[in-house]
């Protein structure tokens, strides 16, 4: 079977979410030069319309576009299926579009509104419509996975999901619950805002934000979660350790994902303290699939080392093949993940998050996790496919391996400097600390470390992409000729694959949680103030 149309998908969508990559990691080392004191002093006007294109482009565009990528290549090889051709194209040429748009808007100064884009601040109306468009193509993009998989699965009603599938199946459903949120908020609020200018209730707008903006972590996550399981086995030459158990995390991630985003407004007013704490206690049933995920991942590197004779309690961690650059990737991504994790519990913590909120915590938690647990995930995953997506093996093994240590070493730097800072209130979301009356010297210190720590991540950046373009390039070719990964599931289907029960269950858990939030403020009476320019 072959996959022309497919295969140029991929192509263009991951080729386009590197140059997002690198044009998001040249405005990033833009942003934390300017926060450093005494180092880099632009106008606050470009310091925010660089932080607007950072956070649009790494957080939603880089990520998106590399996923998309992905779940088409797991779907065509897992499944051996062709997708609908021109589904698939109009969904490709509507997420450019959308992705294109939004980039006018932000790189003409006319979008500063940050990666939450909170209103009252008010962005061009390209911003919103470029959004719009988007989240659109991203829904025919869903539709075009689904309808494969229905297609595969009248033929294979006896047997189970194949685990790579049954995480892109996941991500999908994920994003499709995220979306409605912000869906309301642009069409409702935003796009009427700017146009109209018409008055926007801040706490609403909030609320259908992270409605979207928390469950969007996972739909970074579960795509990240889904290489590891994949991946790891089959550098270790051994079989995940539970395949039930993967599944179950994919099943809670779908059940709990989405009605977590309260836990974002602890501080906000007009919101009962118990729709908060309802919100605190399903996100801690994420950080259980947390939990669950990384036993699975541990017990499999455990019992790799134990197959091919391992005696002693630790030597599987040294016995690890951590000079494999793909292997090292996902190995650092995996323990940052660790790390990030236990800071987003005390995110979600109702009074621990008083301390951090709004703080440079935050910045070190968010980079730790869509930043390294993520990002360095797919840069690994990079380095494997690259001769099934690009019919290239990679440039440089040299520095395919020396990038993810360099990575991992400026993301702790810069990360817990800045955790450090966050608990001594440092602020996040200010161009310059120096504008502040008192400066503790704490601060500068801290915000210099995290500098060094910046610029490391930025090699490691450079080296990434200089090596990806030299495999485009110069790469030794290699013919794949769209083979098929085989791994169809020869075992029988369980209730973990049944996903209409899990989607049942979810749903009900949504309008549960976020019925009551929106019924208090529905009921008690909007407050609409009018729109504003950053």
């Amino acid at each position: 079977m072959t996959f022309e149309t497919e295969n140029r998908f991929i192509k263009i969508a991951i080729i386009f979410s590197f140059i997002s990559l690198a044009l998001g990691g040249l405005f990033g080392l833009i942003q934390l030069l300017a926060r450093t004191p005494y180092v880099l002093n632009i106008d606050p006007h470009i310091y925010y319309m660089v932080l607007t294109g950072h956070g649009v482009l790494m957080a939603i565009v880089w990520t998106a576009f590399f996923i998309m990528g992905i779940a088409v290549f797991v779907t065509t090889r897992v499944l051996n299926v062709n997708l609908n051709k021109p589904l698939l194209n109009l969904a490709l040429i509507l997420s450019l579009l959308g992705t294109v748009l939004v980039a006018i808007a932000i790189l003409s100064g006319q979008a500063n509104v940050l990666y939450t884009f909170y209103p009252p601040l008010k962005a061009h109306a390209l911003f919103y419509l470029g959004a719009t468009i988007l989240v659109i193509g991203t829904w025919i993009f869903a539709t075009v996975i689904f309808l494969a998989f229905f297609k595969w699965r009248k033929e294979h009603r006896k047997e189970a999901i194949p685990l790579p599938m049954y995480g892109v199946i996941a991500t999908l459903i994920v994003w499709l619950e995220a979306t409605p949120g912000l869906a309301v908020e642009v069409l409702k609020d935003l796009i009427p805002m700017s146009l109209l200018g018409s008055s926007v209730d801040v706490l609403e707008a909030r609320t259908y934000f992270w409605y979207f903006g928390h469950p969007l972590v996972y739909f970074w996550l579960i795509p990240a979660v889904t290489l590891w399981y994949f991946a790891i086995p089959r550098i270790l030459n051994t079989e995940l350790f539970s395949e039930t158990m993967a599944k179950v995390v994919f099943v809670l991630f779908i059940i709990t994902s989405t009605p977590v985003g309260v836990h974002h407004q602890l501080v906000d007013t007009g919101i009962d303290p118990s729709y908060k704490y309802l919100h605190t206690v399903l996100t801690y049933t994420v950080a259980m699939v947390s939990l669950l995920t990384a036993f699975n991942i541990i017990a499999t590197m455990e019992k790799s080392y134990r197959e091919k004779g391992g005696k002693s309690m630790f030597g599987w961690i040294t016995s690890l093949p951590w000079k494999n650059p793909a292997f090292a990737s996902l190995g650092f991504a995996f323990i940052i993940f660790g790390l990030g994790g236990i800071g987003g519990i005390i995110n979600t913590s109702y009074t621990m998050n008083y301390v951090v909120h709004n703080t440079v915590w935050i910045v070190g938690h968010f980079h730790a996790m869509v930043a390294t647990a993520v990002t360095l995930t797919f840069m690994g995953a990079t380095y494997i496919l690259s001769p099934f997506i690009f019919g290239r093996n990679i440039f440089s093994n040299k520095m395919a391996l020396l990038q993810p240590y360099l990575w991992f070493i400026g993301m702790l730097i810069f990360s817990i400097s800045y955790h450090i800072a966050g608990i001594s209130g440092m602020p996040r979301r200010v161009s310059s600390i120096l504008s502040y009356p008192i400066v503790p010297q704490e601060w500068i210190t801290l915000s210099q470390i995290a500098m060094i720590g910046g610029i490391i991540l930025v090699l490691s950046g450079i080296l990434f992409i200089s090596n990806i373009g030299l495999t485009l390039i110069k790469g030794p070719i290699v013919s794949m000729n769209g083979a098929s990964l085989n791994l169809n599931s020869k075992t029988d289907p369980t209730l973990l694959d049944n996903l209409k029960i899990w989607i049942i269950v979810a749903v009900i858990l949504i309008v549960i949680a976020y019925a009551l939030p929106f019924s208090e403020i529905y009921s008690r009476g909007l407050s609409p103030v009018p729109p504003r320019l950053p």
